[in-house]
């Protein structure tokens, strides 16, 4: 979330969900600053895990599966601006949601107060844009950067991202992958596990089919799919890797199919 964190002598103000729920257990207040609304996905949607219904429930075209899991989500939720929270921004999937239960529950309960933007630090005062809290502890859960200084020369990066063909493969150098480099709108490890397969079978077709890696080296070199399901991500430089799970897994197996390989498989 797009803020900070602070607490208060058993008081809290937090920008992550998750501590704003543990400090909440324990804290005279706990407070959450946010710059933007967020889409609050449960974790469980009518006993279901929220992750399972999109990966293996039906799977609709953006214009109709949008419409479908905004109802969901209000039927199962209501009207979170009551709540304290902000109304989003942007439309659903194109920004990564908050992914959270309790979060709501403690907001229902007075537990934890949603807060602006943080305006000025003044001691043991926390100035937020519409008023100040007096607060014990601040938890800055401000994300991280993307880094690897020890080979960051061999990759072009922008915005802090670097340029790899499906996220992975480097355009220059052959044989240096990247596994991880990228945002993701669903579970990243079964993601993780279907690229790691596709990097192993372009190793495997180096030694037992040259003419298949060199046609794939072709794709690497040249091709530059949109990965983004449709989905118009917010236009940041965290957004700028960020891909749809099931293009991005659908595009790979797609392309070495047309250069006869077999199919990928996941582990």
């Amino acid at each position: 979330m797009d803020a900070v964190i602070v607490t208060v002598e058993r008081r809290v103000h937090v920008r992550n969900a998750d501590i704003a729920c543990d400090a909440a257990a324990d804290a005279e207040a706990a407070f959450v600053s946010i710059r933007r609304g967020y889409h609050v996905i449960p974790k469980h949607i009518f006993g279901i895990p929220s992750d399972e219904i999109a990966n293996s429930g039906p799977q609709l075209p953006l214009w109709l599966e949008r419409p479908f899991f905004q109802a969901l989500l209000r039927l199962h939720q209501g009207n979170l601006t009551k709540c304290g929270l902000p109304k989003p921004d942007h439309k659903l999937f194109e920004s990564h949601p908050l992914l959270n239960s309790q979060l709501i529950h403690y907001l229902q309960h007075g537990d934890v107060a949603i807060r602006p933007d943080v305006a000025k630090l003044e001691g043991s005062r926390v100035r937020f844009t519409d008023g100040s809290e007096e607060v014990d502890l601040i938890l800055h859960a401000t994300g991280y950067d993307w880094s690897i200084p020890y080979a960051e020369r061999y990759f072009d990066w922008t915005e802090g991202r670097p340029d790899l063909y499906l996220s992975v493969f480097n355009r220059e150098h052959r044989n240096l992958f990247g596994l991880g480099y990228l945002e993701i709108n669903s579970s990243a490890y079964t993601l993780f596990d279907h690229i790691s397969n596709v990097v192993a079978q372009y190793l495997h077709d180096q030694q037992h089919n040259p003419v298949r890696a060199a046609a794939f080296e072709g794709l690497i070199a040249g091709d530059r799919p949109k990965l983004n399901g449709g989905i118009k991500f917010l236009a940041s430089a965290r957004h700028r890797a960020c891909v749809d799970a099931r293009a991005h897994h659908g595009y790979p197996s797609g392309r070495r199919a047309t250069l006869g390989a077999d199919p990928v498989q996941r582990m």
